[in-house]
């Protein structure tokens, strides 16, 4: 599929819309990211940022990762709030932002946004569904933490760390 891709960008023209050149290389940074070359996948988020600033997947998704690694959260966070701002009610993106505040130490304001993403489908996710875990227990509730993380396990987690934080009834960092 890489191939596939790369190749239709050998064929982008002056005529070719910015925002379909942007769609590959969000797409190029999606596969990159899922063979693990994160060299590669956020050069190619980068591209596609370059092409259309407000490719809503590229920036979710460059964002998320970026926080997942604990890298350059500051431009993750600018990343992802333009894309709460313009879906508010994307559980994705409102478990991204609230991630990265949590991985800024900005346990609080975490909390208003994973609880909000829990309203929406995020219930369904078990990573949200454990993201929501890990922040209720950052914000002293460890019952709530608990409730949690045994119902992202029931989903069928594969977190390494999940059922560590269950038996000790704390955060684990993954």
């Amino acid at each position: 599929m890489l191939n596939v891709v790369r190749r239709a960008l050998e064929h982008v023209t002056t005529d070719t819309r910015k925002e379909l050149i942007s769609d590959f290389y969000a797409m190029m940074g999606d596969m990159y990211h899922t063979k693990k070359q994160m060299t590669e996948a956020y050069a190619a988020y980068d591209s596609a940022l370059v092409y259309n600033p407000s490719n809503i997947s590229a920036l979710n998704n460059y964002a998320y990762y970026l926080s997942v690694e604990r890298r350059d959260l500051d431009r993750a966070e600018e990343m992802s709030y333009k894309t709460i701002k313009a879906e508010p009610d994307n559980s994705t993106f409102l478990d991204t932002y609230a991630w990265i505040l949590f991985e800024k130490g900005n346990y609080s304001q975490a909390r208003i946004y994973i609880d909000n993403a829990m309203k929406g489908d995020g219930a369904k996710s078990d990573v949200i569904v454990e993201h929501c875990g890990d922040i209720y227990y950052m914000t002293g509730d460890t019952e709530g933490a608990l409730k949690y993380w045994k119902q992202a396990l029931e989903m069928g987690s594969k977190s390494k760390t999940l059922k560590q934080k269950i038996e000790k009834k704390k955060y684990i960092a993954e």
